[in-house]
């Protein structure tokens, strides 16, 4: 009965939203006007109103149709194929035409937003590499060149964070959305909690994001609403709080059948399907067709068929169903290994490759000993397949776990935790690679903390471990995200600056200076300066001798006074 209920407020909702939708534009606009419509809409996930911008194209345009107004219209359908799933053909004709476009005239808000949902896109149809470089357009050109602009900052970091959280790099998706719990605009707040609420956070991030996300309800009928209901119902269940986790289910159902968001009645459909499972949630999810499930849905939904074969005791079904799934798991594994050697984890890839092939070769002989068995050896060839896959997935979420591990201990200095001399030296190196081709230049500065010897020799070694750990934690929160900050050796710090020029060190040595002056130790309080030389790079140099253009250049803050900085020339 209260399913019965749940469908006919859902219809009637449908209903509502639809008229509503359809009533906000009822004639054809310019294609700017469309432009800002759609940004709007796609920026607060509002479904319905994207669907009337569509409606109102295809029906009131048709005479005055142009390549701006195409593409929203190819916008469009593409967001709405993700969210609902339908005329799949449609969207990949959309998203080829869009593919071939020059975004450069538009703004960067739209661009972020075309680029946004090319690169979702690809993702749900397993094209890694080309949501990848989509990725890399906007983390390269659109990010820098919003750094002025909070507006366009919030989209374009929703959007690269939403790309980054599908490959599981998560420390990115924290740098750019723990800054938007605070953002002025609800919908922004709530959508950048979402997300930050499926990684790994510390209890007091968690704390804010789900402050952030108990204001759902004052969110109008949105998917950013589904969402946020999405991670209030993982939350209950991890609470083991059942009561209210099933008045949020029935409410995320409700919401979401009104939006005919199909995307979203999959996610519940599959965290219906575990424990305990529901036989409802299994059939609804079996009933949709395979083009309707992303990449990574497909694996759950292949489990829950192999399940039903084996227990209506189709063994035959049951074991191709199986190595479907095997196949699958591999692709996917293939594919979050592209994405880890694109955020740099090489460990992580070859550490997933070699357990592939380890995988591949036992599957193999699996099969081929399958082929001459009875029965009962299908059979007992499902079940010891079924305890492989589980040992596998277990053993690989530890390497990868171990992985990361090891990677940032190799990487980070063990008292500052900033990076280390190697991992500072390899970044300055990707900087200057890219810089010559990229046309940006960039900028090397060594620093080095003033009368450092005699801190330990007066205070103990305990006080120049806090003023080293403070140094490195202060200067850190004060350069750009982009940036980064190593440990060269003993008291002295690599700084490397970005697509920028060397005035702009100026700007940092002020606010280093101005943070750092005062440190204390527990007992006494310090005054703390520091050295800088700083030097500009465009490529043409080699790090090695930027490195030591800085280092003399210190020399002579050094011998000048201290407490100063000296560069090099532009």
């Amino acid at each position: 009965m209260l399913r019965f209920g749940c469908f006919v407020f859902a219809a009637l909702a449908l209903f509502s939203n639809q008229a509503a939708a359809q009533a906000t534009i009822s004639h054809c606009l310019a294609a700017p006007q469309f432009a800002s419509h759609l940004t709007v809409a796609l920026d607060s996930m509002n479904l319905s109103e994207v669907e009337a911008i569509s409606s109102t194209i295809a029906q009131h345009c048709a005479s005055t149709k142009s390549p701006d107004i195409d593409v929203i219209a190819d916008a469009a359908t593409l967001f709405t194929f993700i969210h609902r799933r339908s005329n799949r053909d449609s969207a990949q004709q959309s998203f080829n035409r869009l593919l071939q476009k020059d975004f450069s005239p538009l703004s960067r808000q739209q661009q972020a937003a075309y680029y946004h949902l090319m690169a979702l896109y690809s993702l749900h149809t397993g094209e890694y590499k080309q949501a990848l470089s989509i990725s890399h357009i906007i983390s390269t050109e659109l990010l820098p060149a919003a750094l002025s602009a909070t507006d366009d900052m919030a989209a374009i970091n929703l959007a690269v964070a939403d790309i980054h959280y599908e490959i599981e790099f998560y420390q990115s998706v924290r740098e750019l959305l723990l800054p938007l719990l605070t953002h002025p605009v609800l919908y922004v707040r709530v959508r950048a909690a979402s997300v930050l609420w499926h990684i790994p956070q510390t209890q007091r991030q968690l704390e804010d994001t789900l402050a952030v996300l108990g204001d759902y309800s004052a969110l109008p009928q949105t998917l950013v609403k589904l969402h946020a209901l999405e991670a209030l119902i993982r939350q209950a269940l991890e609470e083991n709080n059942q009561p209210a986790a099933q008045v949020l289910l029935e409410e995320a159902y409700l919401l979401a059948k009104a939006l005919d968001a199909k995307a979203m009645l999959i996610r519940l459909y599959l965290l219906e399907t575990e424990n305990p499972p529901s036989p409802h949630a299994t059939a609804q999810l079996l009933a949709f067709s395979a083009k309707q499930f992303s990449l990574k849905e497909q694996l759950p939904v292949l489990k829950l068929e192999v399940e039903r074969a084996t227990a209506s005791q189709n063994w035959q079904q049951a074991t191709a169903t199986l190595q479907q799934a095997v196949a699958l798991n591999q692709e996917l594994a293939r594919n979050n290994a592209l994405a880890r050697e694109y955020a740099g984890f090489q460990m992580v890839s070859q550490a997933r490759e070699l357990e592939q092939a380890r995988q591949q070769s036992r599957l193999q002989a699996l099969a081929a000993e399958q082929q001459n068995q009875q029965r009962l050896i299908y059979l007992l060839a499902l079940v010891s397949a079924i305890l492989a896959l589980a040992v596998l997935t277990l053993l690989f979420v530890k390497k990868r776990k171990a992985a990361v591990h090891f990677e940032k201990l190799a990487n980070t200095d063990g008292l500052t935790q900033v990076l280390n001399r190697r991992a500072i030296q390899l970044f300055a190196k990707q900087v200057a690679d890219r810089s010559k081709p990229l046309g940006q230049p960039f900028v090397v500065a060594l620093a080095d903390i003033d009368h450092f010897k005699t801190i330990n020799d007066t205070y103990g070694h305990d006080a120049g471990d806090i003023v080293l750990t403070e140094f490195a934690r202060r200067t850190n929160a004060l350069i750009r995200q982009q940036d980064r900050l190593g440990r060269w050796g003993g008291e002295e710090w690599l700084i490397i600056m970005t697509n920028t020029r060397l005035d702009a060190v100026d700007g940092l040595f002020t606010r280093m200076q101005e943070e750092i002056r005062e440190i204390s130790t527990g007992e006494h309080k310090l005054t703390v300066t520091f050295s800088m030389g700083a030097v500009a790079g465009n490529g043409e140099q080699t790090v090695e001798a930027l490195v030591q253009a800085a280092d003399e250049l210190l020399y002579q803050a050094k011998h000048s006074g201290r407490n100063r900085l000296c560069k090099g020339r532009d």
